[in-house]
């Protein structure tokens, strides 16, 4: 099984930094699919989502999902914080997802009970949610931060590749008031 994934990352009308990050790494069997909305926009925010993409660039995929959120949640302490999706994806398609706040991802194809956890990263969470589910090759999945309105149609884009996904979900769906950013993957056989 193998991904095709693309992203985009817009800052909010009239700034050039992105207070939105997505992380698309693949370690040996494991691939980290993920989107981080740090606070508010700016300069600020901007630094917050940098400190979480350093992390996610180098900490271990084969602890877990949960290690993962633990440790971006202690990355970002002292930074304005944000809210994250985290996802696992197996090559033999078995996914580990963990969500906190508000970031979202829809799926076509495969159903995933997402659980979102409610708090901020690197401020105050409780007890972190994960789900897990398994995907097969024609899924596709969503990540996005809320910058982008969840009324989205994912059907409206089904035969377009992922880079064409992004861009008519970004044009139809961006609120231009915040930071959005969208990640789409296909899984492939």
């Amino acid at each position: 099984m193998t991904l095709k994934a693309e992203h985009l990352c817009v800052p909010r009308q009239g700034e050039t930094e992105c207070g939105d990050v997505a992380v698309v790494r693949t370690d040996a069997d494991v691939s980290l699919l993920a989107v981080i909305d740090a606070l508010g926009h700016g300069p600020h925010a901007a630094t917050a989502a940098r400190i979480a993409a350093e992390l996610l660039a180098v900490a271990p995929l084969d602890r877990g999902v949960l290690h993962l959120m633990e440790s971006l949640h202690a990355a970002l302490r002292g930074s304005r914080g944000a809210a994250a999706m985290l996802c696992l994806l197996s090559t033999d398609g078995r996914l580990q997802g963990c969500g906190v706040g508000n970031v979202e991802m829809r799926t076509v194809g495969s159903r995933i009970p997402t659980v979102l956890t409610p708090g901020i990263l690197g401020a105050s969470v409780n007890r972190l949610r994960t789900f897990e589910a398994r995907v097969v090759p024609g899924d596709r999945l969503v990540l996005f931060s809320d910058g982008i309105s969840s009324r989205m149609d994912l059907g409206s884009v089904r035969g377009l590749s992922p880079a064409g996904a992004c861009d008519v979900l970004m044009t139809q769906n961006r609120r231009t008031h915040d930071d959005s950013t969208l990640l789409v993957i296909d899984i492939e056989a």
